[in-house]
């Protein structure tokens, strides 16, 4: 307050509300803002209650399913159908898929054994004492056994009945039979 009292351009005190651009004049409006503002009470009036005698208006009402819920059911309908159509598939592969792990490792069992009765079969002992007794063989000697040790490396050639010099027309005829032969 001491800054507005050293300037007096302001004026004495500070202005409220719409007073507060009028610099010059605030001290006719003091009283105004001293005194308390009365505020006016409204009270209602109390609502006018009518009483009407109405109608006794009885609604009808039907009972109806939306054409839209009854499509919805039977695609329900359907869908559940195909699920336990899809079950009982699903269970008939899985009997049939045990039924053939079943088979499958009986004829495992027969494979190990038919394995173990071929192995008897041939043993080579008894082989080399069949062939030498009942078929008169005997093993070689080392002075039958010849090695071939060749250090030429092989080479083939190629004997054709045609001369490889033919002509032109040949050659035209050969490619020319070469592509017929392709499209046989």
């Amino acid at each position: 307050m001491a800054s507005s009292v050293k300037n007096p351009r302001y004026g004495a005190g500070v202005t409220y509300g719409s007073l507060a651009y009028d610099y010059n004049k605030s001290a006719r409006y003091h009283e105004k803002m001293d005194r308390p503002v009365e505020r006016q009470i409204i009270i209602p009036a109390p609502p006018k209650i009518r009483e009407e005698a109405s109608a006794a208006a009885r609604a009808d009402t039907k009972q109806s399913v939306a054409p839209l819920a009854i499509i919805g059911y039977i695609c329900a309908a359907i869908l559940i159908v195909f699920s336990l159509m899809a079950k009982i598939q699903l269970t008939a592969v899985t009997d049939q898929s045990a039924s053939f792990e079943q088979q499958l490792s009986e004829l495992r069992v027969a494979q190990n054994r038919l394995l173990i009765d071929y192995e008897k079969a041939f043993n080579l002992t008894e082989i080399e004492e069949y062939a030498s007794r009942e078929l008169g063989m005997h093993r070689p000697r080392d002075e039958q056994v010849f090695y071939f040790d060749s250090a030429v490396p092989d080479k083939a050639v190629i004997i054709d009945g045609k001369d490889a010099k033919g002509g032109f027309g040949d050659r035209i005829m050969d490619a020319l039979s070469s592509i017929a032969e392709y499209f046989r």
